[in-house]
């Protein structure tokens, strides 16, 4: 009986979803499940009992950060290992990833190395290393909901703060066994409580496998007095930032004043009054806790800016013909027809990603040219009719969950003077919004027409677009109300369209609430 955890994938790139199947494969890992969106995944988490969960934060419907909050307030999964993957790299990301309690957070691109290390650490068990040849997943249909169980093991979760404030350990140092008694048990039932006689036994704890997350320190010890102890305590960078409150008779201003000149956040004197204690050493834990927090999101930030400038300098260099190279190279592999279906599987995968990563590419380079004014556009005689065929049929893929019909009109072809690459991310953006901003049970429209000497396609949905944002829709980095939204779309849309000697315009319709997006591009004939 295969006793390995159940996984949830959960992204809307397919090619995302094999290549982490295929990661998790490699560790001998395959019970796993796999989601296009974040309401499917809901589902399967409702439906199996899952032990680790690993989705893209930009999903249609529900967003991999809305699973994860879901599952945060859910029983069942409140302490279930939870890993969120993200092209985004900004503080306000990562911050609201930490406070919903995230397990782990991988920016994008990363290495399969990177997601083994971090599956490793969480499940806290070994894996079998990956193979050269990756046996294929079994993505496995939906059961009939069963209950979970009633207790689920907590796998390493960075737990929310006020869970991790529970969870914390004081050490209480002084020479009096008594005091040290009386500490503890105003203490034990909020805290792991350490107890160390000496400022020696003090230093050794902290130094430890498993150091405090606070220490309460007595002045007056014999051998190695307090103040010796907090000044190495702070010497050492392992120990430097445990926090540190004295707690002594010793009440005179200056006694305090060095105190916290050595480092101490804090000066209590005996005898302390157990509210006045707990509400103190809460405060610092929370403060500590928050510095833990920052420095960690500053070094994956700093990582991540590192990673940004290398991909951008890479970019912008020349990463196109490496990535046609490993396209051309599959496309040739595939047409051997000896290939068993698993390798043909990972050939067509590994052909579709090039492909798809060198349209990417292609589209960054060119939005970059147009905007240094260094873009000439190739256009050619293009059947727009059947590119928008091909966005809607895409489309309609992309957002089958959500109920809205998605209609093309175009009663006879036109031919416009464009570039086929640039028409298919215009339409793509433009559609993709429009089903986004539609009311459920409506109608999304596009139309295809001629008005003299241009080819027209209108956009039409239900919503108008906010009064606050119509000056500036087509502005760069404008959103408004989408979880995840980068307001990339309407402006790369106006851009590319410009380029091809087109333009674009916005009309919208409060009494019908409605919003209706207008391209014109040169005809053909």
């Amino acid at each position: 009986m295969d006793k390995t955890p159940n996984i949830l994938i959960a992204d809307d790139y397919h090619q995302m979803r094999l290549a982490v199947q295929h990661v998790l494969n490699g560790m001998e890992l395959h019970n796993l499940h796999a989601a296009s969106q974040g309401l499917e995944a809901k589902h399967i988490l409702e439906s199996v009992p899952i032990q680790l969960v690993i989705a893209d934060w930009n999903m249609p419907g529900m967003t991999g950060y809305e699973l994860l909050c879901w599952c945060r307030n859910d029983g069942h999964y409140r302490d279930v290992p939870f890993i969120l993957l993200t092209a985004e790299s900004g503080r306000e990301f990562l911050g609201k990833a930490i406070e919903a309690g995230v397990s782990d957070y991988l920016v994008k691109p990363f290495t399969a190395a990177t997601l083994r290390a971090r599956i490793v650490k969480l499940l806290g068990k070994s894996v079998v290393p990956a193979q050269t040849v990756l046996p294929k997943a079994t993505l496995k249909p939906l059961p009939m909901p069963m209950p979970l169980p009633a207790e689920t093991p907590v796998l390493g979760l960075d737990a929310p703060s006020e869970e991790r404030l529970s969870r914390a350990s004081v050490l209480v140092v002084d020479d009096v066994a008594t005091n040290i008694e009386v500490i503890a048990g105003i203490l034990k039932s909020e805290y792991a409580i350490k107890v160390a006689i000496s400022g020696r036994k003090a230093l050794e704890i902290a130094n430890g496998p498993n150091p405090p997350d606070l220490i309460l320190l007595d002045v007056m010890m014999p051998e190695m007095d307090g103040n010796e102890v907090c000044r190495q305590l702070k010497a050492n960078p392992a120990t430097r930032d445990i926090p540190v409150i004295f707690l002594t008779a010793r009440d005179q201003a200056d006694d305090v004043v060095d105190g916290l000149d050595l480092g101490a956040v804090d000066y209590v004197v005996k005898p302390a009054q157990p509210a006045i204690l707990k509400a103190r050493i809460r405060t610092h834990l929370r403060l500590s806790q928050a510095r833990r927090d920052l420095t960690r999101q500053n070094q994956v930030l700093s990582d991540n800016a590192r990673l940004r400038d290398d991909i951008e300098r890479i970019t912008h260099h020349d990463l196109k013909n490496p990535i046609s190279a490993i396209a051309h190279t599959a496309e040739l592999m595939l047409l051997d027809s000896d290939w068993p279906n698993a390798q043909r599987e990972r050939l067509e995968l590994l052909e579709g990603a090039a492909r798809h990563a060198l349209d990417m590419v292609t589209l960054s380079l060119t939005l970059y040219k147009i905007e240094q004014g260094q873009f000439q556009a190739e256009t050619t005689r293009l059947a727009l009719g059947k590119l928008l065929d091909t966005v809607v049929q895409e489309i309609k893929v992309q957002f089958a969950w959500k109920p809205v019909d998605i209609v093309l009109d175009r009663p006879l072809e036109q031919n416009a003077l464009a570039e086929a690459a640039l028409c298919r991310s215009i339409f793509a953006n433009l559609l993709k919004n429009a089903v986004e901003a539609a009311a459920d049970d409506s109608v999304v429209r596009i139309a295809l027409t001629r008005v003299g000497g241009e080819c027209l396609v209108e956009v039409m949905n239900q919503g108008a677009v906010p009064t606050s944002i119509r000056p500036r829709f087509f502005d760069k980095y404008v959103t408004h109300g989408k979880s995840g939204g980068t307001g990339l779309g309407t402006y790369s849309a106006k851009l590319l369209t410009e380029a091809q000697g087109g333009h674009i315009d916005l009309i919208c319709d409060d009494t019908q609430d409605s919003t209706q997006v207008f391209v014109y591009l040169p005809a053909a004939d």
